[in-house]
C-alpha cells in the first residue's frame, strides 16, 4: 500500500500540465507529460532536426546550468594533451559548499584527463575553473574561446561567460544548440568513453587519489542516508550531462543507443522541488529528467522508422551468391554455386534502430534461409529459394538459380605402373626343379640286382641317377 501511494504522489507531483495537450505530428505523443518547458530530441546524425515533431521551445534561450560543461570538456580535448599537468590555483579551489566540486586543493597538479573525468561525472566546478586557467589564461579567457566555438558550430542562440555554468544572465543557450555542440563532442572517441564512465579514480601528482562518480542517473543509482532514491538505470544509456541550479531548473543532455542508432534529448528548465519537500519527496522532482528522457528515447526507438526498399539493399549488402557442398549421396558435384536473383519490388518499414542492424554489410548471414530443390538443375535454371527471416517473418525472397557445378579432378595421366591389387588368394609359384638330394626310402622289396645288391641297398645318390 506504501509503494502504491508513493506511485501517486510521484504522479501527480511530476506531470504537470501546461495548458492544452500538445501533441507530435506523427503518431499522438503528449509533450505535456513532461516536466520540462524545453524539449528536444534528434539523431546525433542530424541534430537540427526533432525526431518525430519531438520538441518544444527548441529556440528559447535558457540557462543551462552545468550542461555547458559540454563545451568545456570538448575545448579541452581539443586545446590540450590529455596528460599535460595541470597546476591547481586557489581561485579554482574558493568555492561555497553549495557549489558541486571534484575535490580539489590548491597547489595539486593533475593530468588534464583526470580534471576532465572530474568536470563531467561529479559535475566539478573547481576542475572547470582550473581547466579554464591552464587552457585560457583566465575565465574570461577561456569564455572567449567557448563564444567562438559556439559561433564555428552555428550556435546563434547561445553565449558563455563561465566553463561551469553558475547563474548569469549574460549565460544562456538554446536546445537545438545545445544538440548541435553534443554532436560534435560525440565526434571525438575520448570525450564519449568520460560521459559514459560511471566511476574513475584521479591521482593527483603528489599521490592523494579522488574517486570520481557520474551524477547521470541513467548510468548510475544515487544513494541516500535517510531515504531509498528512485532508480533511473536506462540499459541504452551512453551519456551525457546533468545540470541544476535554481533559476536553470532541473536540466539534463542525455544519449542513448541501439544498434547503431544514437538519439540525443535536450531537456531545460525542469520543475524544481517545493523547499518544503525532503527525502523522497524531494527526489521525485530530482528523478523527474532522468524518467522523461527514457520516455522520449523508447518512443523513438519504437516510433522513428525507416522503410529498407529491396532494390537498394541488392546493390549494398543483400547477398548475391550461395555455395553448398552437398551430400556425395545426393549429387556427384563436391560443390555447387547458386546466384541469387532477389526480388526486388519488395520493401520493408523497421524502427531506425533494427533497420540500422538489419541492412548493413555484410549482411548477418542468421538472417539469410537457403533452401535446395535440386543439386543437378541445369545451369541457368531454378534450383531452391532464398528468403530473408526476421522475427520469424519472411519479409524478402529470391531464387537461387545453378550457376557452376564443381567435380572430383581427373587423375592425370601417368607412365608408372600401374599395381592391381586383388583380394583373391594368390597360387604359389611354382618351383623350378634342382639338383636336390633326395634320400630313397628302403624298399619293402629288395630291387633287382644290379652289381652288389648289398652296396646298393645302402647306398645314398642324387635323385635320378643310379
Amino acid at each position: 500500500m506504501k509503494k502504491i501511494v508513493l506511485c501517486l504522489l510521484l504522479a501527480v507531483l511530476l506531470f504537470p500540465v501546461f495548458g492544452k495537450a500538445e501533441t507530435t505530428e506523427s503518431t499522438g505523443f503528449d509533450i505535456t507529460e513532461l516536466a520540462e518547458d524545453t524539449v528536444f530530441l534528434v539523431a546525433l546524425d542530424d541534430p537540427e532536426h526533432a525526431i518525430l515533431g519531438l520538441e518544444r521551445n527548441a529556440d528559447t534561450k535558457r540557462y543551462p546550468a552545468s550542461t555547458t560543461k559540454i563545451m568545456t570538456c570538448i575545448l579541452a580535448l581539443e586545446k590540450s594533451d590529455p596528460d599535460e599537468r595541470v597546476k591547481i590555483s586557489k581561485r579554482a579551489c574558493n568555492l561555497s559548499e553549495r557549489n558541486s566540486k571534484m575535490g580539489l586543493k590548491p597547489g595539486e597538479s593533475y593530468p588534464m584527463i583526470d580534471l576532465l573525468y572530474g568536470l563531467m561525472l561529479p559535475s566539478g566546478n573547481d576542475a572547470a575553473i582550473a581547466i579554464a586557467e591552464h587552457i585560457g589564461g583566465s575565465v574570461d579567457g577561456f569564455a572567449k574561446l567557448m563564444n567562438a566555438k559556439s559561433k564555428e558550430l552555428g550556435m546563434t542562440g547561445s553565449h558563455f561567460v563561465n566553463p561551469h555554468g553558475l547563474h548569469n544572465a549574460e549565460h544562456y543557450t538554446t536546445a537545438r544548440d545545445m544538440a548541435i555542440l553534443t554532436a560534435y563532442a560525440f565526434e571525438n572517441d575520448t570525450f564519449r568513453e568520460i560521459v559514459a564512465t560511471v566511476e574513475y579514480t584521479a591521482v593527483s601528482s603528489e599521490g592523494r587519489k579522488i574517486v570520481l562518480r557520474n551524477s547521470n542517473r541513467l548510468l548510475r543509482d544515487v544513494t541516500a542516508n535517510t531515504y531509498t532514491p528512485f532508480s533511473c538505470l536506462y540499459e541504452n544509456a551512453i551519456g551525457v550531462k546533468t545540470g541544476d541550479t535554481h533559476l536553470a531548473g532541473k536540466c539534463f543532455v542525455a544519449a542513448a543507443q541501439k544498434g547503431d542508432t544514437v538519439y540525443l534529448a535536450v531537456l531545460l528548465h525542469g520543475k524544481n522541488a517545493p523547499d518544503k519537500l525532503t527525502g523522497r519527496e524531494k527526489d521525485a522532482y530530482a528523478a523527474q529528467r532522468f524518467y522523461d528522457a527514457i520516455k522520449l528515447f523508447e518512443y523513438a526507438f519504437e516510433h522513428d522508422t525507416v522503410t529498407l526498399d529491396a532494390q537498394e539493399l541488392v546493390k549494398r549488402c543483400l547477398p548475391e551468391s550461395y555455395a553448398v557442398s552437398p551430400d556425395p549421396s545426393r549429387s556427384l558435384a563436391t560443390e555447387i554455386l547458386y546466384h541469387i536473383e532477389w526480388d526486388q519490388t519488395e520493401t520493408l518499414t523497421l524502427p531506425r534502430w533494427q533497420a540500422d542492424l538489419f541492412a548493413k554489410d555484410p549482411f548477418p548471414e542468421d538472417s539469410v534461409v537457403y533452401s535446395v530443390d535440386s543439386y543437378s538443375a541445369p545451369i541457368g535454371s531454378v534450383a531452391g529459394s532464398a528468403s530473408v527471416v526476421l522475427n520469424g517473418q519472411t519479409v524478402f525472397r529470391g531464387d537461387l538459380i545453378a550457376d557452376d557445378y564443381t567435380y572430383p579432378p581427373t587423375p592425370e595421366p601417368t607412365e608408372e605402373p600401374i599395381f592391381i591389387i586383388s583380394d583373391e588368394t594368390a597360387s604359389p609359384a611354382p618351383q623350378t626343379p634342382g639338383a636336390t638330394p633326395e634320400w630313397i626310402p628302403i624298399a619293402t622289396e629288395p630291387p633287382t640286382p644290379s652289381g652288389s645288391w648289398f652296396r646298393r641297398l645302402f647306398r645314398c645318390v642324387p635323385n635320378g641317377q643310379s
